[in-house]
């Protein structure tokens, strides 16, 4: 495997201080300093071996499909879009209004990957990926603070600002469920036979709910406001992270915690299980985890973003799934990255 335009950078960094060449002035010395420091930062992570542009200026959302081979993105400038990844291309424009780009601030595949759902704070979509047509067009009850798909596409949990997730039928329209809270809800997920509902609240709440009954199976009490949760597909496992602070994965069928993550230094966005001992975090600040749930250790860390024309800038991992041998990553700069 060839190094990156990254790794190369650090080398040739790293090679000019073991040559100790002079610095002319005291402000080129600080700006030499400056950068060595960021070489050092930068050679820590696994560096990406390909990107691909999607979202020209960036992204607000952006989801993969399980499998890694589908991608919807909301772009800052061009509203959404659907894409295939072997190799990236562009195959559908999705917009919520004919002739315009909208704000897609939040996306999501169905299981299977042939459902999608788009949505800005109060509108949701749902797309059909084979043939690029929208399903349905509906209004949600309350500005969206989170969204999740079932399986088929047919049911999505919604987070909302006005203490409540609602199980919304992407078909017929309407609120089958409510599932309250004592603040706005800020993540929700759901199982993929949609018989459980995780969600996560300003309230230092998480609550796990049985969605056939209605009623509250567990509540977790969390030291900070729950702006992070995930299900495993066959709802064995959950993933609560509060605001900076340890988050931690639990077994719902014992009620017991299966480990303990040490995040609180980061501000984790997204997640997905892999496997059955496996967890994947994506940050706001460019860095992918990967931890063992087994011994609770982190086995890698990947980082996305070019070193040399975005050293300093950020960029929040939207999704990432594992694609065979390779890692996906879609970042709110509006790249989709490989590793």
């Amino acid at each position: 495997m060839g190094k990156s335009p990254e790794t190369a950078g650090c080398d040739r960094v790293l090679r000019l201080i073991a040559m100790k060449r002079p610095v002319g002035s005291s402000r080129l010395r600080d700006l030499s300093l400056l950068v060595v420091i960021s070489c050092l930062a930068g050679c820590w992570y696994d560096a990406p071996e390909e990107r691909w542009e999607v979202a020209t200026q960036g992204a607000y959302s952006g989801g993969l499909s399980a499998d890694g081979s589908r991608l919807v993105v909301g772009s800052i400038h061009q509203g959404g879009s659907y894409w295939t990844t072997r190799p990236p291309a562009r195959q559908y424009d999705w917009n919520h209004q004919p002739g315009a780009y909208n704000e897609i601030l939040y996306s999501q595949f169905s299981s299977d990957g042939q459902v999608a759902l788009t949505a800005d704070y109060y509108n949701l979509v749902t797309w059909d990926t084979r043939n690029g047509e929208s399903l349905s067009f509906w209004t949600a009850p309350a500005r969206i603070e989170a969204v999740d798909l079932s399986a088929d596409g047919r049911f999505a949990l919604l987070g909302l600002n006005n203490n409540k997730a609602v199980l919304f039928d992407t078909v017929n329209g309407g609120v089958l469920r409510e599932f309250l809270h004592d603040g706005p809800v800020l993540s929700v997920s759901l199982t993929a036979d949609a018989s459980r509902a995780l969600t996560g609240s300003e309230d230092l709440t998480a609550r796990l709910w049985d969605v056939r009954d209605n009623s509250m199976i567990q509540r977790f009490n969390l030291p900070n406001q729950v702006t992070l949760v995930t299900l495993s597909d066959d709802g064995r496992l959950a993933l609560l992270a509060p605001a900076s602070e340890i988050a931690s994965v639990w077994n719902l069928a014992s009620r017991r915690k299966v480990a303990d993550l040490p995040t609180e230094q980061h501000r984790l966005y997204s997640a997905r299980f892999v496997g059955s001992n496996q967890l994947l975090l994506g940050t706001t600040h460019r860095e992918i985890l990967q931890y063992d749930l087994d011994s609770g250790e982190r086995q890698s860390v990947w980082r996305i973003g070019s070193f040399w024309q975005n050293a300093f800038r950020s960029a929040t991992v939207l999704d990432m799934t594992w694609q065979n041998d390779r890692l996906l990553v879609l970042g709110s700069d509006g790249y989709l990255y490989a590793f």
